[in-house]
C-alpha cells in the first residue's frame, strides 16, 4: 500500500512538470503573439500560477528539511522534523530524525563522561592537596607533569613555575655531599633518605620514595617520586630526647638520696625497730632502687638512640665480674626463694674484650630478668662456657618461658612479654633493649632459647683478648660439644 501511495505521488509530481512544461512554453508563445491585453494578462496568471503551485508543491518538503536541519547545527539538540509528503522528502526527514537521535544521545553522553572526567580531577587535585608528602609526577622526558601542595611548599615553587619544565631544574637531593642525579630517581622503586636543597638555598631531609610507571611509554608517565618530610619528626624526636634527658637527670638525684638515706637508716636502726617496720623499709628501699633502675635505663636508652653510648673494649679478667654479678643478686633471689648458682669451669678464665661497668649492667639485667619471670621456688643457674674466640655466658632459669612469636621482639625497646601465669607483665622492656646494644659495640653476640613454661636460657659472649686465645684447645672437639650442649643453637 505504501508503495501504491508513493507511486501516486510520483505520478502528480510528473504531471506537474509536464503541464509545466506545455503550459510555460504556450504561453510564453501567445503572450508573445498575442495584441490582446486582456488575453495577455490572463495567459500570464495563468502559467505563474501553474509554476507557484508546482514549486510549492516540490519545494516546500525541502524548505521544511533546510530549517530543520539548520535549527540542529544551531545547537537545538531535540529538533525533529515532522515532514508527511509520503516521498523521498518523507524518508530523507525519517533518516535525519534518526541520525539527530543518535547524535543527541552521543553528544549526552560526551557531556555526561566530561563532567565524570571533570568531577574525578576536582577530587584528585582535593586529595592529593591534603597529603602531606610531597608527590611529583615526572614524563618519559624528566620533565614535571604535575606537582601537589605539599611538594611546592617543600621545593619553594609553584606548581605553575614548575609543570612543563625539566625536573632537574628544581629538585636537588644530596646523599651526604654528593647530588643524586635525577636520572637515577626512577629507575628502581627506590626508598632512600636524602637532603632536599630548596630554591631559597634551605635544606630538608627527606625521604624518597620513588615508584616507575610500567605503562610509562603509553602514557607518556616516567615515575612518581613522593617525598616525605623528616624535619617536623626529627625536631619531636630531638624534644622528646631533651625531655627524657632532662626528667631523668632531675629523678635521679632525689632517688639517690633516697637509697642512700634508706640504707643507712636501715643498717643503723635494724635491730631497734620491729620486724614489720623493717620489712616496711626494705620494701621501700627495693621500689627506690627499682625506680633508680627506671631513671638510668631511660638515660641508657636516651644515649643509645642519640649514638652517645661510650662503650671501653678492654682487655680485663672477666671471673670477678660474673662473680660479683651474682653476688649483687642473691638477696634478690633468696626474697623469693628462688636459688640462685654460678657454675664455672675447672680452668681459669681467659681474658676477655669487655668494659667492666656495662657487662656488669648486662649481666644484672639478665639475672634480674629471670628472677622476675621465675616462680618461687624455682631455679636459676648462671654457667660458662670457653669457646675458640670467645666466652660464652648463660643465664637457665625454671620460670614461665617466652612464647614462640615474642622471641624475635624480645630485644626491642619497650617490648614485654605477657604471660597467663603472671598477673602482669613485669619490667620496663628496656634492659635486653640495651643489653643487646652494649654487647654489640663489644663484638659479641646475644640471643635466647624458651619454650612456654620450660624456662628460658639467655646466652651472650664476648671476644677473647689476643694473647689469651686458646691455640691449644681442640677446635672439633669445642664445637662438637658446644652444639650438642646449645651453645651454637642460635
Amino acid at each position: 500500500m505504501p508503495e501504491k501511495k508513493h507511486n501516486r505521488i510520483l505520478h502528480i509530481k510528473l504531471i506537474l512538470i509536464i503541464l509545466m512544461a506545455i503550459f510555460l512554453p504556450s504561453g510564453l508563445a501567445i503572450l508573445t503573439a498575442s495584441t490582446n491585453p486582456l488575453i495577455s494578462v490572463g495567459v500570464a496568471t495563468l502559467v505563474a500560477l501553474i509554476s507557484a503551485i508546482s514549486l510549492f508543491i516540490l519545494l516546500s518538503p525541502l524548505d521544511t528539511l533546510l530549517k530543520g536541519v539548520e535549527s540542529f547545527s544551531s545547537g537545538n539538540l531535540n529538533m525533529r522534523i515532522d515532514l508527511r509528503s509520503g516521498d523521498e522528502f518523507e524518508e530523507m526527514a525519517r533518516s535525519y530524525n534518526l541520525m539527530a537521535e543518535k547524535l543527541s544521545h552521543a553528544i549526552q553522553s560526551l557531556e555526561n563522561d566530561k563532567n565524570i572526567i571533570s568531577f574525578d580531577k576536582s577530587k584528585l587535585i582535593t586529595i592529593l592537596s591534603s597529603i602531606i608528602d610531597g608527590i611529583i609526577a615526572i614524563d618519559m622526558s624528566r620533565n614535571i607533569v604535575m606537582v601537589n601542595k605539599a611538594a611546592e611548599n617543600m621545593i619553594g615553587a609553584s606548581q605553575d613555575q614548575m609543570v612543563g619544565k625539566p625536573l632537574e631544574q628544581f629538585i636537588h637531593l644530596f646523599s651526604d655531599t654528593e647530588e643524586v642525579p635525577p636520572s637515577l630517581y626512577c629507575k628502581t622503586n627506590t626508598i632512600q633518605t636524602l637532603n632536599l636543597i630548596r630554591s631559597d638555598g634551605n635544606k630538608v631531609k627527606v625521604n624518597l620514595i620513588a615508584a616507575p610507571i610500567a605503562e610509562g611509554i603509553q602514557t607518556n608517565l616516567n615515575c612518581i617520586l613522593i617525598m616525605h618530610d623528616l624535619s617536623r619528626e626529627q625536631e619531636l624526636e630531638q624534644m622528646k630526647f631533651d625531655f627524657v634527658s632532662m626528667a631523668s637527670h632531675e629523678l635521679k638525684t632525689p632517688l639517690t638520696n633516697i637509697i642512700g638515706y634508706l640504707s643507712v637508716f636501715i643498717d643503723e636502726n635494724k635491730n631497734k625497730v620491729l620486724r614489720e617496720e623493717l620489712e616496711l623499709l626494705e620494701r621501700s628501699l627495693i621500689s627506690a632502687r627499682q625506680l633508680h633502675t627506671l631513671v638510668e635505663n631511660l638515660l641508657s636508652v636516651n644515649k643509645i638512640e642519640r649514638e652517645q653510648t661510650f662503650v671501653s673494649k678492654e682487655i680485663v679478667d672477666y671471673t670477678p665480674i660474673i662473680q660479683k654479678g651474682v653476688e649483687d643478686l642473691q638477696n634478690q633471689a633468696k626474697q623469693k626463694n628462688i636459688s640462685l648458682t654460678l657454675n664455672l669451669p675447672r680452668e681459669s678464665l681467659p681474658k676477655v674484650f669487655a668494659d667492666q661497668i656495662r657487662i656488669t649492667e648486662v649481666i644484672n639485667n639478665l639475672i634480674a630478668n629471670a628472677i622476675n619471670y621465675t616462680n618461687a621456688g624455682g631455679k636459676i643457674n648462671v654457667s660458662i662456657k670457653v669457646m675458640p674466640t670467645e666466652v660464652v655466658t648463660a643465664v637457665e632459669d625454671t620460670g614461665v618461658g617466652i612464647p614462640k612469636e615474642a622471641i624475635p621482639h624480645l630485644f626491642t625497646k619497650f617490648f614485654r612479654v605477657s604471660n597467663k601465669s603472671q598477673q602482669a607483665s613485669k619490667g620496663t622492656g628496656l634492659g635486653l633493649y640495651i643489653s643487646k646494644s652494649i654487647i654489640d659495640k663489644l663484638g659479641g653476640r646475644i640471643w635466647v632459647e624458651s619454650e612456654v613454661n620450660q624456662g628460658s636460657k639467655f646466652y651472650f659472649s664476648l671476644p677473647i683478648a689476643p694473647q689469651e686465645t686458646l691455640q691449644n684447645l681442640d677446635r672439633e672437639k669445642f664445637i662438637g660439644q658446644s652444639i650438642q650442649q646449645g651453645y651454637l643453637n642460635y
